[in-house]
């Protein structure tokens, strides 16, 4: 069979990267950059993504852990140093925050002298799913659709390349979705945006807006059903769009492939998962996503080092030129197998979106959460019945020992206490140095338009160019449309599968927290699950709490044990605050344990911080946690 004259370059290689301030940043993505990467994709710190500058008390703990600390245009600036946004494709991992990023990239394009058409790449700004699956929601679901619908009606005309919101099935799939559910939630998703914004637009610049869409898309372990998956996605959209509006478009995405699969046992089977979840996202010509990043093996134990960054990029690299995917046609076509998976996976998911349409984009949000806190309990019943074999936790289990221990850090990677004292006192340095007045000018200008129903995008990108900040910003727009909302946390099911949990002897009472500003709650929600069947009484403070609100929830509520999530990066500062706040309030014995993506060498230390007990990702058992959780409660009592 003769190759075909396929470009030899068919998607985009990225890395998802970001950490501490933007010059340390920068330094990683121009190294990137040299190793044969063709695009960027920036990584924002907790605080950036909830709308908090680095000099907040409520970022205390998180500045420069998960991602890069960005708040105002001399940050955006240095970000990208020696890199040409007229040639770059740059996306943006942002959601309730993504008009101020954007505001803030275009605004160092107008700078730089940079056209706004040239300007390539894509801001997330998915809410939804921030709502049932990442928790990094500010507003409520009114004011994320308008915000959210304001940026992607701006885009279509003053950056028509670039791709304003990434419909996400990646967090789906990642709280237990099957490969239908995904797809019928992300287009569902698209689809209340897209009618949301129809009124207000002419149709050719609404055929703009509905062909510059994107999508962000997971990749899972399971060859046919994730090939199928993404056969299904191309065809689904193209076609709705086709029915619907009369708009005949191509499918664009981008994906990172499934983290929920990647374990702490055997973190070295890792690398081999990754590569073959990336197979089923490129290896379809009619169904290829046009940019890829893939994680570092061992995510499951911290943050990825260089090394692991280069890894995932030769993985891509010899994927795309050593295999020879992309020199042939569709090689699926035709195939009874691939295509009757794909119509069945076409059909849920119809279905699904004609669900979303009726109840609408608010009420879709309960819906889909509770839906998905089902899927993670089957999902984790099926790996306790070792109905889903999973290499290294439930078979073929035991050290391979070609890695130890977690990820090299350099020292130049680091974000040291130093490093963010001089992040928060360069903020202020600036704050100091701009003009006070023009700053208040913008921002009156802002607050005006949000509440007269303009586009914010012109006045956020004024308020960018006078030097105002994420902080600043966020709480023009609370101040005019309304305060911070907690997202139902969708744990209360009645149609799960059992689950292997012991019952509580007496009546327990038990807190469970998300401190901090990171917003994942699968975990949160399957414990929450679990402890109601064990018969506990669940006490759930909600997302981004401080170490005192827990405290201070605890005392009040006269609670058993405290049981905190914490994925951030700040589990020890947070065990200090609580265990401090505890012993003020008068309440030391209240019980601790904490759970999360902690790296080994942290366990001792939070022991002898006091937290009773450390659950990590390896410790999958959920009946096992309860277990320790009651006999910690019944030890207190003894």
């Amino acid at each position: 069979m003769s190759k075909t004259d396929t470009a030899r370059v068919p998607w985009i290689i990225r890395t998802y990267a970001g950490f501490g301030d933007a010059e340390q940043s920068n330094r990683r993505y121009r190294e990137n950059l040299t190793h044969g990467q063709r695009g960027l994709s920036v990584a924002f710190d907790l605080p950036t993504q909830n709308g908090y500058d680095a000099d907040d008390p409520m970022a205390a703990g998180e500045i420069g852990g998960t991602g890069v600390s960005i708040s105002h245009l001399g940050d955006m600036d240095t970000l990208f140093r020696e890199i040409d946004q007229a040639t770059i494709n740059t996306s943006m991992t942002i959601n309730a925050t993504a008009p101020w990023l954007y505001a803030l990239y275009v605004a160092l394009a107008d700078e730089r002298g940079v056209a706004r058409a040239k300007l390539r790449g894509t801001t997330q700004n998915d809410l939804l799913k921030e709502f049932v699956a990442r928790g990094t929601s500010i507003f409520d679901p009114t004011v994320s659709l308008r915000l959210s619908t304001d940026l992607i009606v701006f885009a279509a005309t003053e950056t028509p390349q670039w791709n304003p919101m990434n419909s996400c099935g990646y967090h789906f799939m990642e709280s237990g979705a099957s490969p239908a559910e995904e797809v019928g939630y992300a287009i569902g998703n698209a689809l209340l945006i897209l009618e949301a914004i129809r009124p207000a637009l002419a149709a050719d610049v609404f055929a703009g807006v509905v062909e510059r869409i994107s999508f962000f898309i997971n990749s899972g372990i399971e060859l046919v059903p994730e090939i199928a998956k993404v056969r299904a996605y191309s065809q689904l959209w193209t076609e709705l769009c086709r029915e619907r509006y009369g708009i005949t478009t191509k499918w664009r995405s981008g994906c990172q492939v499934r983290s929920l699969t990647l374990t702490e046992q055997q973190p070295e089977v890792n690398i081999i998962r990754i590569a073959y979840e990336a197979l089923p996202v490129v290896i379809s010509a009619s169904a290829r996503v046009g940019a890829l990043q893939l994680p570092g093996f061992r995510e499951a134990l911290g943050l990825p080092d260089p090394a692991e960054q280069i890894l995932s990029l030769r993985t891509q690299q010899v994927l795309m030129h050593e295999t020879g995917i992309a020199d042939y046609p569709d090689i699926f076509e035709g195939s009874k197998v691939i295509e009757k998976v794909t119509g069945e996976i076409k059909n849920e998911a119809r279905a699904i979106v004609a669900d979303m349409e009726r109840l609408g984009y608010a009420q879709s949000i309960g819906w889909i959460a509770t839906r998905l806190t089902a899927a993670l309990v089957r999902w984790r019943q099926q790996i306790e019945s070792k109905e889903r074999l999973v290499v290294g936790v439930n078979a073929f289990i035991g050290e391979i020992g070609a890695f130890s221990g977690s990820a090299r850090v350099r020292e130049e990677d680091v974000v040291s206490e130093a490093q963010i004292e001089r992040r928060i006192a360069s903020l202020k340095r600036w704050k100091a140095d701009r003009d006070a007045a023009a700053v208040a000018r913008a921002t009156a200008d802002l607050k005006r338009a949000a509440v007269e129903g303009e586009n914010v995008l012109p006045a956020s990108i004024a308020l960018a160019k006078a030097g105002g900040t994420t902080g600043e910003w966020t709480k023009a727009i609370e101040e005019a449309l309304g305060a911070r909302y907690q997202a139902p946390l969708g744990s209360e099911i009645n149609d799960a599968p059992a689950l292997r949990i012991p019952r509580a002897p007496r009546r327990m009472r038990v807190l469970l927290a998300k401190s901090g500003l990171d917003g994942h709650v699968n975990a949160v929600k399957l414990l929450a699950f679990a402890c109601r069947e064990a018969g506990m009484e669940v006490v759930y403070t909600g997302l981004k709490q401080t170490p005192a609100m827990i405290v201070a929830t605890a005392v009040q509520e006269d609670v058993d044990l405290i049981g905190i999530s914490s994925l951030s990066g700040s589990h020890l500062w947070i065990a200090t605050e609580v265990e401090r706040g505890l012993r003020e309030a008068g309440a030391p014995g209240i019980p601790v344990v904490m759970g999360g993506i902690i790296p080994e060498v942290d366990r001792p230390k939070l022991t002898r911080l006091g937290v009773r007990h450390v659950f990590t990702p390896k410790d999958g058992e959920v009946g096992v946690i309860v277990q320790a959780m009651i006999d910690t409660v019944v030890e207190r009592a003894a």
